[in-house]
């Protein structure tokens, strides 16, 4: 009790002692129930008899109301000089030791290649150098060990791998990343990585970690080479999944389609997939006062937040337009929900992989049209709406937003179908 005041203390913090000693009054204490029991003394005996003890080891300093004094305890103070002895008669280790333990255990994160996680660092360790716990668990060091292990070894991943491989070649243990990291490991991504997913899924996958191996969706003209074999998926009704090592040593030497459309949710992918040839997207010619439609192109599905496969075929797919030798660089468009996740993730996609992304069906007028079918959202979405709204780098999502706030509703992108009417882009 009285180490535990003397560890919550200002003295403990600052490591000087203060005027005030840790201290209790008997009457107020979790002894009081036992020693003012009137039925059995013989428990104010023994609490007398170990304070007694502890006074003669000037460990702590007992007082007595006057006249009272052998008979009701006052007061007990624990004397700053004899608190290793406390300690020691406690059976604990100290709070001081067990903290350096911790920033001992923690001090390699100092110099990890990812800056949020030298971010979260430089925050711990600033606090349990003031003596404070950060949050953290002093009793479990084993676990911070292991968690470190865990970010040490997220940087060398190059493809998403699944948790259970990922554990038992780091931990030794298939479960253990899953029963002693996990959670961990999800409420530091959550408050420090530099991106706001929607999942705990997509959270872990931005480190390289997958519950299981997710493939890469596409379908549509387009022709890729992995060593010397040639593929055209566009001979492929239903198109291909990839697996992400297919991804990395593939080469796309071809896009024959005359649009690219990453679509965000699973079911509006197969319909676009089975149905692509309904799908108009608007190209940037015109003709007099005529949209061209064209016809079908390539489709990818993005899956919310692209995981890493998905990244690097992007990544892939921009080389191609951007190289030199091509001469057709087909625009690329992100259909997705209308709301604060699906304007997220087309950002996403925007700044990240592909420069020159341009919404699809998601603007005021698709809003609009689609608005009967709307979800109704509260105070708190629409608070995490007004925060896009105000941030420049959403400014031309900012209509929609404005749309979406006024109206209290975000629309899913099922409920547009794949055969929606497309609205009039600009030239």
């Amino acid at each position: 009790m009285l180490i535990s005041k003397y560890e919550g203390s200002r003295s403990f913090q600052t490591g000087t002692p203060g005027k005030q000693r840790p201290q209790f009054a008997m009457k107020k204490s979790p002894l009081a129930g036992d020693y003012f029991d009137e039925m059995d003394h013989r428990k104010r005996e023994a609490i007398h008899a170990v304070l007694a003890e502890l006074a003669a080891a000037g460990v702590v300093e007992v007082t007595w109301p006057r006249f009272q004094e052998g008979r009701q305890v006052e007061k007990v103070y624990l004397n700053f000089d004899a608190i290793p002895r406390a300690y020691e008669l406690a059976g604990l280790v100290p709070r001081a030791e067990r903290i350096y333990r911790l920033r001992q255990v923690l001090a390699p994160l100092a110099s990890h290649p990812w800056e949020w996680v030298r971010g979260w660092w430089a925050g711990v360790n600033a606090a349990l150098g003031e003596r404070k716990t950060a949050g953290l668990d002093l009793e479990d060091l084993d676990g911070y060990e292991e968690l470190v292990k865990v970010l040490l070894a997220l940087p060398e991943l190059e493809d998403s791998t699944p948790e259970r491989v990922f554990s038992q070649r780091v931990l030794g243990d298939s479960k253990a990343f899953e029963q002693r990291v996990k959670k961990r490991l999800l409420a530091i991504l959550k408050s420090y990585s530099p991106e706001e997913y929607e999942t705990d899924a997509e959270y872990l996958d931005s480190v390289g970690l997958t519950d299981n191996p997710k493939m890469v969706l596409v379908a549509g003209p387009f022709t890729f080479r992995v060593g010397g074999t040639a593929v055209d998926v566009g001979e492929l009704p239903g198109g291909v999944g990839l697996a992400a090592h297919t991804v990395r040593v593939m080469e796309i030497t071809a896009v024959t389609a005359p649009w690219v459309l990453l679509v965000e949710n699973l079911t509006s992918y197969y319909q676009v997939v089975q149905g692509v040839s309904e799908l108009a997207v608007p190209s940037r010619e015109r003709e007099g006062d005529r949209d061209l439609a064209i016809p079908a192109g390539l489709v990818v599905y993005t899956g919310g937040f692209p995981h890493r496969g998905v990244q690097l075929f992007l990544r892939r797919l921009q080389d191609y337009r951007e190289s030199p030798g091509t001469t057709a660089r087909p625009p690329v468009y992100h259909w997705g929900d209308l709301d604060y996740g699906g304007i997220r993730i087309c950002e996403y996609i925007h700044r990240n992989l592909i420069p020159d992304l341009q919404p699809y069906l998601m603007d005021v007028t698709t809003y609009t049209r689609y608005l009967p079918a709307g979800i109704p959202f509260g105070d708190e979405y629409a608070a995490r709406l007004r925060h896009l709204a105000e941030d420049p780098a959403y400014a031309p999502w900012h209509p929609l937003l404005q749309a979406m706030l006024e109206h209290r509703k975000w629309v899913e992108q099922e409920s547009m179908g794949p055969g929606a009417t497309p609205p009039v882009l600009p030239p």
